[in-house]
């Protein structure tokens, strides 16, 4: 039987794009997932992640990733943006013919869930799946250390704005630095809907309307 896990990495970051992945395993490899220490991204070292992401492209029937940019979460509710490009990842993976597609839940998951069984498969969106369920245990891998990789060529063309993240001080200074040498044009990898601008760079901000 094979499986698709999704999962995502970015969600709340002020900066760069979120990041989501799509792993298809057949169910015989599970086992070798596990012993290799596949498990929530979350709870690895960048290091261990880089290297199971390479274990994870060997054995994986196929891999799945989709972006979503600054502009794009700016304009659209986030949850809505999240399950739009997990639906891109699903019909990209028909011709895989995975089984069980295992979402981790966020907001309103019935418009996947209908989806899902329309294409005849059986949906399994559930709180956590990143750390219940191997198939998206090694999405979340695959989506994190491709969105790390994204972040360090950001650094090096905009400066060290750290993880990106607005609870990590080196980002929050970064963005104030930005905004004290050009108020008027903020650097175009910043979500400016993100309610931290209001505080630390005010013009920046833009309100989202959806």
């Amino acid at each position: 039987m094979r499986k698709l896990g999704i999962d995502e990495a970015g969600r709340g970051s002020l900066i760069g794009p979120m990041v989501i992945a799509g792993v298809i395993i057949d169910d015989k490899v599970e086992n070798l997932l596990r012993e290799i220490g596949v498990k929530d991204s979350k709870r690895l070292s960048p290091r261990t992640r880089d290297r199971l992401f390479w274990n994870i492209l060997d054995v994986a029937e196929g891999v799945i990733v989709a972006r979503a940019y600054p502009d794009e979460i700016d304009s659209n509710n986030l949850n809505s943006l999240t399950y739009q490009k997990i639906l891109q990842i699903i019909h990209a993976s028909l011709p895989l013919s995975p089984q069980i597609v295992t979402i981790d839940k966020v907001g309103d998951e019935n418009i996947v869930i209908e989806e899902i069984k329309r294409l005849q498969l059986v949906p399994n969106v559930v709180f956590n799946a990143d750390v219940l369920y191997i198939e998206s245990s090694a999405a979340s891998i695959v989506a994190k250390v491709v969105r790390d990789s994204i972040i360090a060529e950001l650094r090096k063309i905009y400066g060290d704005f750290g993880s990106g993240y607005p609870s990590d001080q080196k980002t929050t200074k970064w963005v104030m630095e930005m905004y004290k040498e050009n108020e008027d044009r903020p650097p175009p990898i910043i979500r400016r809907s993100w309610k931290i601008l209001r505080t630390i760079a005010p013009k920046y901000y833009i309100e989202k309307v959806i």
